[in-house]
């Protein structure tokens, strides 16, 4: 009966190690596809940044010179604005002309085209921000969220590669003592025979020995 329970205790033994050898493998590989994940995260998070900065200096350069297009033109196409000029400089103004400010008809589509152009490339900045602030964002919570579940792999790899060791030890002393049984099997079983013997050759000869005895 005990034999038997060691047994049991060995088999048991053996099947949970082999489970344990079969687990981490899949921890591990799971560990390096998430730090490959990791890393190409931090790659493309790293493009999208350069892409980021590159456009908003993009963005501001068309607004600086739109601006100073801008400048520019308020100060041709408003009326007086050359004739101030040229007081300024000690230089009298010419007599008005007929028709000298027909330039400024069409002022008002061209400033307005200038400064909606203006307004839009603000705007695609604020929109770059934001859509950087949202990748980086998401950025950190992936990177946050794959580092927590690469330490909590490694931990239970950690700890099932600890039961492993611990179970191996658990094994060796099992199939020692499984070993130990069955000598002491082996010779008990040789005693029994010896025993059976001496049993079978008292029997044979019980009644020749007693007659023997009582003549």
């Amino acid at each position: 009966h005990a034999c038997g329970i060691v047994f049991h205790d060995a088999v048991a033994t053996d099947i949970y190690v082999l489970s344990l050898h079969e687990a981490l493998p899949i921890l591990k590989q799971g560990v390096s596809d998430q730090e490959v994940q990791l890393k190409k995260a931090g790659i493309d998070r790293k493009k999208e940044n350069q892409l980021y900065q590159q456009s908003i200096s993009d963005q501001r350069a068309t607004q600086t010179i739109l601006t100073m297009a801008l400048d520019r033109m308020k100060k041709f196409y408003t009326p007086g604005s050359l004739v101030q000029i040229k007081a300024h400089n000690g230089v009298a103004p010419p007599p008005p002309k007929p028709k000298a400010y027909e330039k400024s008809a069409g002022a008002g589509g061209v400033l307005q085209l200038l400064a909606k152009c203006i307004s839009d490339a603000e705007q695609e900045e604020k929109e770059l921000e934001i859509d950087e602030n949202n990748s980086q964002r998401l950025y950190s919570e992936f990177v946050a969220a794959t580092t927590n579940s690469i330490e909590a792999d490694r931990a239970t790899i950690a700890e099932k590669e600890k039961h492993t060791a611990e179970t191996a030890g658990a094994l060796s002393k099992t199939e020692e003592s499984q070993l130990a049984n069955t000598e002491m099997l082996t010779s008990l079983d040789g005693q029994l025979t010896g025993l059976h013997a001496e049993c079978d050759y008292v029997i044979k000869y019980f009644k020749i020995r007693q007659q023997a005895r009582q003549e």
